[in-house]
């Protein structure tokens, strides 16, 4: 049987799994989180969820949300500065406290993820981590105007004990304290929302995955 030369060829069949949405099953990073969510309860993980859109909205509409979190970020502010100041520099030791605020969630995080192979809980740190640079913002637009109350575990509060005024002055930024007050906040409600909407994800291919396993 002869062929039509200008007949067009058939369409190739597409391998399974070769395309689809981004967030589907062959996405490398949903199959990297469902092999370590398999097993694991999304509905028990569900109430933190609900838990951190409360935090979070509150984040997102008031300007002096607190939460939870502010102790814990507080504590390792503190700790950063006590870390820092072994080195025996001024704006280190003033840069230590914000340091450890982010690093220490976004560590938190790291390990969750990769020892712990907890890709929830990492999003949870994310979170915290959002929470963190939104007071940082809070923080360092307050860098004129010195309003907010101060505390310290290592003696008196004075004028020379907010961080953003010595840091902002030390690089001749002092003028832009609320700019860049305003862009670490920006930065941190984004992380914000992002966590959740991970957080999210993160539980449905949970539910997926024990569903398939029954």
């Amino acid at each position: 049987m002869e062929t039509n030369p200008f007949r067009a060829p058939p369409p190739e069949r597409r391998r399974k799994g070769s395309a689809g949405p981004t967030t589907g099953p062959g996405n490398p990073v949903h199959h990297w989180i469902a092999e370590r969510v398999a097993g694991r309860r999304w509905i028990l993980r569900a109430p933190v969820l609900l838990v951190l859109a409360w935090i979070g909205w509150g984040y997102l509409t008031d300007p002096g949300a607190t939460s939870i979190f502010s102790g814990i970020t507080l504590a390792f502010h503190e700790m950063g500065h006590a870390a820092f100041s072994w080195l025996g520099n001024r704006i280190l030791t003033t840069a230590g406290g914000t340091i450890f605020q982010v690093g220490v969630p976004i560590a938190a995080g790291v390990y969750l993820a990769v020892k712990q192979r907890d890709p929830f809980g990492a999003a949870v740190c994310a979170f915290w981590l959002g929470t963190a640079l939104v007071e940082a913002g809070h923080y360092a637009a307050d860098a004129r105007a010195q309003a907010l109350q101060l505390v310290s575990p290592f003696g008196s509060v004075d004028v020379d004990s907010h961080d953003w005024t010595v840091l902002l002055m030390k690089f001749g930024k002092l003028s832009k304290d609320r700019e860049i007050g305003a862009f670490l906040v920006g930065v941190g409600r984004a992380v914000t929302v992002g966590s959740m909407l991970a957080g999210a994800w993160i539980l449905r291919i949970m539910a997926s995955t024990t569903k398939s396993s029954r």
